[in-house]
């Protein structure tokens, strides 16, 4: 994928949108192809399966009406002992009168019976057991035409004496055309056999015209039906129906088969699918040459655009790159409203204040140089100043004054303390300077203040900020002794908390009020530092803990016992900051 980074961005967009609009779209399409046309296949196949079986229900009921009639003309000759057709088995022709009234009875007779089928149009034909029609409208030579084919001889006696019945198609153009009126018949053909001599009487045949079969599968619909036997003959169908049954459709046809209740016959439904699934597959084709038609012109559009795009970005460019090699004073020429030329306004807003960022560095260059030469200079006045007040302490202790000794001893602690602020010391060496401090105090405002310390050594080595407990103790001086405070006494407590230590600074001075420390410990909360406003070291303090220990820690305002001061510190232990505070971030603030 890294070819994809050394490509312009635009070029990358039109990417992604091909990637994530076309494709999907493409997808889309394809799917919808692929569905529509399985439910159609599905919807389809449904309608063949519905429209096949009703056919096959309607030439079930047809075919067994046929044999219904043939078999009640066959019963009422047996009722009637065959006399009629026993008289006229033999002739060929009508010699006497009651010959012609024989043939008037059976004629009558077949006409009662096979009225019923009328509807169809059938061709009804009896020749007598010397094959003389004495049915049907066929002539005597007719019928030598129709003997040439078997099926038209007698059955034998063995089939006859079983009233079994024979269907078989014969068409017009097999030299039937002055016989037959239709292009084809479905004949059924039954032979009357005579229980009494043992003989066939004669042959009947009923023939289904091709007209009843044309009118039954036009009205289904499109598609080509075609009814087969048992043994794959064609029996009836539509124009170009194949001969003989074949297994398996051809390509682009679906294909339907059902038998046909009461016969040996099969019923076949093929539909070309072509016609079917040819208005999908068109709007298929045309939904892709549709997408191409967008992609291109998506392409060419965005092409357009790009380039219109491509021009201030590459202004730009050369604007940044000319600034770059040192020519501070070129800007980028801003012409419109758009997104671009409010970059390049942007752009060149930020140059000017590089440009104003560079002069402002480059004058506190300046002033560092001058400060640090300052800072080298005044190393040596602390110095100095240890070296003086060490020299007093060491006169004044040969003297005797060993009080003011160990004042100006605490005194030059305290001086160290600040000059090495940034650097944390341990609780034990903290409050080693909280006396220090007091005891100072206690010289200048002459107040016989008492520090009381409670700290295990448990606590000892815990590191903190330099300082961090003096303004506490401080505040306890400034803000709760006065000269008529009689025992003063600040009390320091360091304990165990949870996960953590807590610290109290508590003194007996004269308090302070709930809305104080209300408006105390909402100023922490809200980490505003109000300048000129009373708790500013106490501010300070809440921030070096902050910035040392984490959010974790906190310093909070409480009423102690008659309405005395407490300040509590909590400080989060672990390892890490057991080992060492992070006081380079409360050095940076300093």
């Amino acid at each position: 994928m890294r070819w994809l980074y050394r490509i312009s961005f635009y070029r990358q967009i039109q990417l992604a949108l091909l990637l994530f609009l076309t494709i999907p779209l493409l997808l889309i399409s394809v799917m919808s192809y692929i569905t529509n046309k399985q439910a159609n296949e599905e919807n389809v196949r449904s309608n063949m399966k519905g429209i096949i079986g009703t056919l096959a229900n309607d030439i079930s009921k047809t075919a067994n009406d046929v044999i219904y009639t043939v078999n009640q003309y066959s019963a009422s000759q047996l009722n009637h002992s065959h006399s009629d057709l026993r008289k006229l088995k033999a002739i060929t022709s009508f010699e006497t009168f009651a010959d012609y009234q024989s043939y008037t009875s059976i004629a009558e007779n077949m006409t009662f019976y096979v009225g019923k089928l009328s509807l169809m149009n059938v061709n009804v034909l009896y020749l007598n057991q010397a094959y003389y029609p004495l049915v049907g409208s066929a002539k005597p030579s007719d019928i030598a035409s129709l003997r040439k084919d078997i099926r038209f001889e007698h059955l034998p006696k063995s089939e006859a004496s079983t009233g079994i019945v024979h269907w078989f198609r014969a068409e017009q153009m097999d030299s039937y055309d002055d016989v037959f009126q239709s292009s084809y018949y479905l004949f059924l053909k039954k032979s009357i056999y005579d229980p009494i001599r043992h003989e066939v009487l004669g042959t009947l045949f009923v023939g289904i015209p091709h007209s009843y079969f044309d009118s039954l599968f036009h009205n289904a619909g499109q598609g080509a039906f075609s009814l087969y036997e048992q043994d794959g003959s064609l029996l009836a169908g539509v124009k170009n129906s194949p001969s003989h049954f074949i297994d398996g459709a051809d390509s682009g046809k679906k294909r339907e088969t059902v038998p046909v209740s009461g016969t040996t016959w099969t019923l076949v439904y093929e539909l070309d699918t072509t016609a079917v699934f040819g208005d999908i597959t068109q709007r298929f084709w045309y939904t892709l040459l549709a997408v191409c038609i967008v992609l291109f012109v998506f392409l060419f559009i965005s092409s357009v655009i790009a380039k219109g795009l491509n021009r201030p970005i590459h202004k730009l460019m050369r604007v940044a790159s000319q600034y770059g090699e040192g020519n501070s004073s070129v800007r980028y020429l801003v012409t419109g409203q758009n997104e671009i030329s409010l970059l390049g306004k942007s752009i060149n807003d930020m140059l000017d204040n590089i440009n104003a960022l560079i002069s402002k560095l480059e004058n506190e260059q300046e002033e560092k140089r001058t400060i640090e030469l300052y800072a080298l200079f005044s190393q040596i006045q602390p110095h100095f100043l240890f070296n003086t007040l060490n020299s007093i302490k060491c006169n004044l202790a040969l003297e005797g004054d060993q009080v003011h000794s160990e004042t100006i001893d605490s005194l030059m602690a305290l001086l160290r303390a600040h000059l090495k602020v940034h650097e944390p010391l341990t609780l034990a060496d903290e409050c080693k300077l909280l006396s220090q401090y007091v005891s100072i105090i206690r010289m200048r405002n002459r107040l016989n203040i008492k520090l009381d310390i409670s700290l295990t050594d448990h606590f000892r080595e815990v590191m903190i900020p330099r300082l961090l407990l003096q303004p506490l103790v401080e505040n306890s001086i400034i803000h709760g002794f006065n000269r008529s405070t009689s025992h003063p006494l600040i009390e320091v407590m360091i304990r165990e908390a949870f996960q953590g230590i807590e610290i109290r600074v508590s003194d007996n001075g004269r308090g302070t009020t709930f809305e104080q420390v209300a408006r105390l410990n909402q100023k922490f909360e809200n980490e505003v530092e109000q300048v000129g406003d009373s708790g500013i070291g106490l501010y300070n303090v809440y921030r070096r803990l902050k910035l040392t220990f984490g959010n974790s820690a906190r310093l909070s305002i409480e009423l102690g016992e008659k309405d005395r001061f407490v300040s509590k510190i909590y400080i989060p232990m672990n390892k890490d900051r057991e080992e060492k505070p992070n006081v380079e971030s409360d050095a940076g603030r300093r």
